[in-house]
């Protein structure tokens, strides 16, 4: 499998130089150059499987130029060990063909797990090999910094630097990732947003990649192809567990940065029945927007109670764009040249109508963010965070009862729990695994939103 940017510079990359890359040369973003695909009867055949059995099946093909089939299978085992012992994943179901699809089950309660414990690992396999270190560079707006501290903190092969941004993650996902002491990991708050956060780490690599003495800088955000790779896998895991006789699904998914949207879109590409891709804003609806109109326009960001969609720059869409405009990489440097520069472009009604055949936007509130939050734990006894109730009650909105509709929960609740209680007038207690961390010391530095000055820091601790 070999892999191409985005805006064209770089074509024909190997996985490993994708893997250790992050972000390509000229700073667009890996795609592989062919999508493998299973016909009906392959993809049935993968009922049953073990998770971890699943992910090499879904995902080796994007690997096999670089880590041998024994090596690989044993990278996907070892990626699942640190999950919950009863449960890798799991569904909860509400109505009629309606489900919740956990995705909370693992090191750090969150979704991101999924990938980062794989991308973790192979990172590891790839530098022991190669004899290599790395400097890994990671912007969050609450989940991907834990779940890559969690995935790779323990490898003594990397140096990370998580940015996030103050004041602007809740507490629990804060304290998850800066009760982290380790020579290895660098928590930095930026006085800023998390567009500014991804920013700093876009811009950090293009300063990288000009430069004759590099750092060898890593991604662990889902601008690094392997993130999207590990989360195609629990799209087919949820259809073979809640589908019929190879009927199409609907899945809703609340999304900021749109990687969990184009991991959904990879899955129906490998050949899984997707009917409709649900794309959840909050009031950072960036994206609901573009579907409405064919309009990307950056907006001033909006504080919500739903803080890690709260993004105005949802990179992975580039991504997207370079599939609907035929890989017409001089298109995809001009729109994007135009949202860096002018923070707008637009597309044409003909590419728009197309892209509806499978997408569509929407956005919530804060106070129906509560309110879904009420239903579902009136209803039926389930408590969800806020994040996962933009999800469903935009997937609400679109259902029709005779079509099989799937949730995406994308966190434990626990993570945001004054949200929950203050929805609930109720007093959930946080597992014990959250309620630790509050005794525990933080370490972290908190910096200006400055480049210069962050690329300063980074030298000096490397």
């Amino acid at each position: 499998m070999k892999y191409s940017s985005t805006r064209g510079k770089d074509r024909s990359v190997s996985f490993e130089n994708v893997l250790l890359n992050g972000l390509a040369t000229d700073g667009g973003l890996y795609v592989p150059n062919r999508i493998p695909k299973l016909d009906k009867h392959e993809i049935l055949k993968l009922n049953g499987l073990e998770y971890y059995e699943l992910a090499y099946k879904i995902t080796y093909n994007y690997v096999s130029s670089c880590i041998p089939k024994k090596d690989y299978f044993k990278i996907c085992k070892k990626s699942y060990e640190n999950f919950s012992k009863n449960e890798i994943i799991s569904l909860s179901k509400l109505k009629k063909k309606e489900y919740i699809l956990n995705l909370y089950h693992g090191p750090t309660l969150a979704f991101k797990d999924y990938a980062l414990q794989l991308l973790g690992n192979i990172y590891d396999y790839v530098l022991k090999k190669n004899n290599k270190k790395l400097t890994i560079i990671g912007a969050t707006s609450g989940d991907t910094g834990s779940a890559a501290i969690a995935g790779c903190s323990n490898s003594e092969m990397v140096k990370m630097f998580i940015l996030f941004p103050l004041n602007k993650v809740s507490e629990i996902q804060r304290r998850q990732m800066t009760t982290i002491n380790k020579k290895n990991v660098c928590n930095i708050a930026i006085k800023g947003n998390f567009d500014d956060c991804q920013n700093i780490v876009k811009s950090l690599f293009e300063r990288n990649n000009k430069k004759k003495n590099k750092i060898n800088l890593a991604a662990v955000n889902s601008i690094n192809w392997v993130r999207i790779m590990g989360q195609i896998v629990y799209y087919f895991w949820a259809y073979l567990k809640c589908a019929k006789d190879y009927e199409k699904i609907i899945y809703s998914i609340p999304t900021g940065n749109f990687g969990n949207v184009y991991a959904g879109y990879i899955a129906k590409k490998m050949g899984l029945p997707i009917k409709k891709l649900l794309v959840a804003s909050n009031s950072n609806d960036v994206l609901t927007r573009f579907f409405e109109t064919g309009v990307m326009k950056k907006r001033r960001t909006i504080k919500t109670i739903s803080p890690s969609m709260d993004i105005q720059v949802s990179s992975n869409f580039e991504r997207l764009m370079y599939d609907y405009l035929k890989k017409d990489t001089r298109l995809v440097n001009k729109y994007f040249f135009n949202l860096n520069t002018k923070d707008i472009f637009t597309i044409d009604k003909e590419k728009l109508e197309k892209m509806l055949k499978l997408f569509q936007g929407f956005r919530l509130s804060d106070k129906e963010t509560k309110e879904c939050i009420k239903i579902i734990y009136k209803d039926h006894n389930i408590v969800i965070d806020p994040h996962t109730a933009v999800g469903i009650e935009a997937g609400r909105k679109n259902r029709n009862d005779k079509e099989l509709n799937v949730y995406l929960s994308t966190a434990h609740h626990g993570k945001f729990i004054d949200t929950v209680n203050n929805s609930l007038n109720e007093n959930i207690k946080l597992p014990k695994k959250l309620r630790d961390i509050l005794k525990k010391n933080e370490f972290y530095e908190v910096l200006d939103n400055n480049l210069l000055d962050l690329e300063k820091y980074i030298i000096s601790k490397n």
